[in-house]
């Protein structure tokens, strides 16, 4: 059974699937010529700090270079250059969260805009402010959920007795306030997403239907998204600061919104 808030899911998924593309975060390739030596444009990578420049033949892009393959002697670029294949191009219409599962096992992708290369990401790019976006909209969408799950599975409040009064004292302050504003919300509503985590700690079936292997796996997997929502939230900071680890975070979260469905 699907539950109420799959409308929401449906839309905010639309959403990052169809407007959250790469071409948010692409920058356009530098390029080089054919006929350019390897050490001037090595030096010129150097310097402008690139790992990879794009190579033109004539006018067209016909694959690239990477800095640390290139040779201080006087060979042409043309003996450095690697092939485009299906396996480093993608579409320009390919989403965020598509992106985020290739860039499991890649550092850069280039992109595909009618039948030509001329743009590029990397996974530096993955501090950009679209994947904020996509990372802070994934985390509510799955708290919109936790609070659906929790009330199917605890209905009348009573998931109550699973938090401490502290944590129960903040959650009815911040509803006090809420209703004074006429903000109509119930009192899960007014949990922290650390709370909500604790419930579903606490209940080895959501445990289960999450698709965690332990209430510790599951514990640690709020503890790590409260930091994300955190450093979202500040643009000075960096999002993450493994990559690899912020992108399995990314897909972990979307499937355990798929799991609460």
């Amino acid at each position: 059974m699907k539950l109420v808030a799959m409308s929401g899911y449906e839309k905010l998924r639309y959403i990052y699937e169809n407007n959250l593309t790469v071409e948010l975060l692409a920058e356009n390739l530098i390029t080089c010529s054919v006929d350019d030596h390897a050490s001037d444009v090595k030096n010129t990578m150097i310097r402008k700090d690139y790992d990879i420049f794009g190579v033109r033949e004539k006018d067209r892009v016909i694959g690239f270079v990477k800095r640390d393959d290139l040779n201080s002697d006087d060979q042409k670029i043309e003996n450095f250059v690697r092939k485009f294949s299906a396996d480093n191009l993608i579409s320009d219409s390919t989403s965020l969260i598509e992106l985020l599962d290739i860039f499991q096992d890649k550092e850069f992708i280039f992109i595909l805009e009618r039948n030509s290369v001329s743009k590029i990401v990397t996974v530096a790019d993955l501090q950009k402010q679209p994947i904020r976006m996509l990372a802070f909209s994934l985390i509510s969408l799955l708290e919109m959920y936790l609070i659906a799950l929790i009330k199917q599975y605890y209905p009348n409040e009573s998931w109550i007795p699973l938090l401490s009064e502290s944590r129960l004292d903040m959650a009815k302050k911040l509803m006090d306030t809420r209703m004074e504003n006429n903000e109509a919300l119930t009192l899960l509503d007014n949990t922290q997403l650390g709370d909500k985590g604790t419930i579903v700690q606490k209940t080895l079936e959501m445990v289960d239907k999450l698709g965690f292997e332990s209430k510790s796996q599951c514990r640690d997997f709020f503890k790590k998204i409260e930091k994300l929502r955190n450093n979202t939230a500040h643009s000075q900071q960096k999002i993450y600061h493994d990559n690899n680890e912020f992108i399995a975070l990314i897909l972990q979260i979307e499937r355990v919104i798929k799991n609460s469905i």
